[in-house]
């Protein structure tokens, strides 16, 4: 998704320029968005949630924009946002996939796969001072967290919600998706790394 990265930046900059609300006080709206987001996605209000992610998502972009055409780009505030997103990313992980009656094991392997990706991700950028959008990145989880709410929400209303295949709920096989993906981002920054230490 890093082609919409400079088409946000675009369509954002007038208003980002003129914004009173400093990137650090944006950054943590977006991580309370997202834990009110969570919270729903636990209790199954899934429509509410999708509308609160999209919003953080939104949010998270925003605050970066803000930075760099205020001049107000810090250490700090570049901290927080991995903090935030981090947490965030945990948060909605788990929140959906409760919610949705995903079974434990793999609640836990789509949790650690998510906080890796991550993670992964923010060492690269310690590591080696490159910041890089081409693998599959945070855009992708959290479309990906704005479409299986809205898969578990048609489930749940239709009674499909415990529909099996393969010994898996709908729910579930999202969840492998999900960590499947997660996997494949984690070795494309592992290439990526590599690619980055021979260069």
């Amino acid at each position: 998704m890093h082609p919409w990265r400079d088409r946000l930046s675009r369509w954002f900059s007038p208003l980002a320029r003129g914004c009173p609300l400093s990137p650090n006080t944006i950054t943590t709206l977006a991580l309370l968005l997202n834990v009110a987001a969570a919270a729903l996605l636990i209790r199954r209000w899934f429509p509410m949630a999708i509308v609160l992610i999209a919003f953080a998502g939104l949010a998270d972009a925003f605050d970066g924009i803000v930075a760099r055409v205020q001049g107000k780009e810090t250490r700090f505030g570049d901290f927080l946002d991995h903090f935030a997103d981090r947490v965030s990313d945990t948060l909605l992980t788990t929140g959906w996939a409760v919610g949705s009656g995903v079974r434990e094991s793999l609640v836990v392997a789509a949790v650690i796969v998510t906080m890796l990706n991550g993670y992964v991700g923010t060492q690269i950028e310690a590591t080696f001072r490159e910041r890089n959008y081409e693998s599959i990145g945070r855009g992708e989880f959290v479309l990906a967290l704005i479409i299986f709410p809205l898969v578990s929400y048609i489930l749940f209303r239709n009674g499909w919600d415990s529909m099996r295949g393969g010994g898996l709920t709908i729910a579930e096989w999202l969840a492998v998706v999900l960590i499947a993906f997660a996997i494949l981002a984690i070795g494309q920054r592992l290439a990526l790394a590599r690619r980055l230490e021979r260069s």
